[in-house]
């Protein structure tokens, strides 16, 4: 018997030997490897083709000759091995010449042991200390974790690690694509991942150079080092706490904020006000919070709506749709017929799982692809052919928030709204397109030799509404900009003109 338990306990220290080993040699080909020049042209080549193969507007926004240009400009500019890093940076602004939004570049996440992972929760970097806000070019701290009080929202930062932030944001820019032409999507999503993008071109370091501009326009360098996170951060009390507030659903939360919420503006609760952070929160249970908030408005009789949706990314069309029943009274379409390539071939392109998946129920997304009498390939969604509008329906004043940030199926409400004319819009041109985007299943396609990923769309999503203007979003009726000093008072200068003016 003790043989027996020697002899497993033998196999058990070699298997997690090589698992570590395995490990190490997985988070060394991501970080420090070179790849050879031969290896890193085939992965170009491989991108190429998947798209061509796999996205259904290719070339909506930049002509194939520009395109295969480029493709082949980035393979004649590989000179010399490169490392997962050096190949990102010249790989991702090419994609993102294909200016979609749901097209993109993914670095490969670094793999750790259980006992580093849980050493890695307790800390926080000195790059996820703060929060983010470009302004006018520069970039600010919105919001700080640092132990060093000194660092307040709305101080400025001039450089990291001795490199001025104008480069730093110049870098990252190319590496972001928003729907066609516009703008104001890229400042947005730089704020938002700003740490995500340090961290692939600079590394995750215990101490970090920053240079800020004070008050009195002098420059400090402080060094900002790891924090371990007290007890506090990580309770949950707090959340459970908040949970009692009314509705009774509002969802999740998410650094003390609710996911999903609804109040009112005025002590008459003649403005109600309805914000979603997003339409793919995991878990949480849409369709019981419309009906709360809907029944909640129609028992007080509430004549006026407020729907943010700033910083809204998208998500699951079914979430989104189902929010627009909520603000018709007719029957209606909401999306044009979903058309696709139907090249996207699991068996070529698909991971381990989905070629399993395929042998095992003998079909893919192409088996789901239907022709039309014109001979266009498009894939059957809920919203191609008419809904009915829900019974309880809002027919009082609707107001529309958006920003650089709305996205996606968030992008595809406002389209929708703004066809039939249903809402006042405030604030400024959505990042997500008004005509179109690719999304559907956006299927997430790893490179062999860098590891890099490429994630897009399948599908072409147009809402039942067209815009004259094309490859850009949905623009406001009142356009209104917050300004840096607005996000750090909490000034909503959007919900004091609606107070204002909703009367008018």
């Amino acid at each position: 018997m003790l043989k027996k338990i020697f002899f497993l306990s033998i196999i058990t220290f070699c298997f997690a030997c090589k698992s570590v080993d395995k490990i190490s040699k997985y988070n060394a080909s991501i970080t420090t490897d070179k790849h050879a020049v031969a290896d890193l042209k085939k992965d170009v080549d491989f991108t190429y083709t998947l798209l061509k193969d796999g996205h259904p507007g290719l070339y909506w926004y930049i002509s194939k000759q520009k395109l295969d240009y480029k493709f082949d400009s980035l393979k004649n500019s590989i000179v010399e091995p490169l490392t997962s890093a050096e190949f990102y940076k010249k790989l991702t602004p090419v994609v993102a010449a294909i200016k979609c939004g749901h097209t993109s570049v993914k670095f490969p996440a670094i793999q750790y042991k259980k006992e580093e992972l849980k050493d890695l929760s307790k800390k926080t970097f000195p790059i996820n200390q703060f929060t983010y806000s470009v302004n006018n070019g520069k970039l600010y701290v919105l919001e700080s974790k640092s132990e060093n009080k000194s660092i307040r929202p709305g101080t400025e930062i001039v450089a990291i690690e001795g490199i001025d932030t104008q480069s730093i944001l110049n870098d990252f820019y190319k590496l972001i694509s928003s729907d066609g032409y516009n703008t104001t999507h890229n400042s947005r999503s730089l704020e938002r991942n700003f740490a995500q993008y340090f961290k692939i071109y600079y590394q995750i370091k215990d101490s970090v150079n920053f240079q800020f501009r004070t008050a009195k326009d002098s420059i400090g360098e402080t060094y900002i080092t790891t924090l371990k996170k007290s007890k506090a951060d990580t309770s949950k009390n707090q959340i459970k706490s908040k949970q009692a507030r009314y509705p009774k659903y509002v969802g999740q939360y998410k650094d003390g904020k609710a996911q999903m919420d609804f109040r009112f503006l005025d002590e008459k609760r003649n403005y109600g006000y309805l914000k979603i952070q997003s339409f793919s929160i995991v878990g949480a249970d849409y369709s019981r919070f419309y009906k709360q908030v809907f029944d909640s408005i129609a028992k007080v009789g509430t004549d006026h709506l407020v729907i943010d949706l700033r910083g809204n990314g998208g998500g699951s069309l079914e979430h989104s749709r189902n929010l627009f029943s909520y603000l018709t009274d007719k029957d209606f379409i909401y999306l044009q017929k979903s058309l696709t390539n139907g090249q996207y071939d699991y068996r070529k392109y698909g991971n381990k799982w989905q070629r399993f998946m395929y042998f095992i129920n003998g079909h893919d997304d192409r088996d789901y692809v239907r022709q039309d009498k014109n001979g266009d390939l498009y894939s059957f969604m809920k919203g191609i052919y008419p809904l009915s509008a829900n019974p309880k329906n809002f027919k009082g004043k609707l107001y529309v928030l958006i920003d650089g940030y709305t996205f996606s199926a968030a992008s595809l409400l406002s389209a929708n709204l703004k066809g039939i004319n249903r809402a006042t819009f405030i604030g400024e041109e959505t990042g997500g397109g008004f005509n179109q985007c690719v999304a559907g299943n956006l299927p997430v396609v790893k490179l062999k030799n860098s590891k890099l990923a490429i994630r897009f769309g399948l599908y072409k999503m147009s809402p039942n509404a067209k815009s004259d203007v094309v490859g850009r979003g949905i623009f406001p009726d009142v356009e209104i900009t917050s300004s840096l000093n607005d996000k750090i008072t909490g000034c909503d200068r959007e919900i004091d003109w609606i107070l204002n003016n909703g009367n008018g």
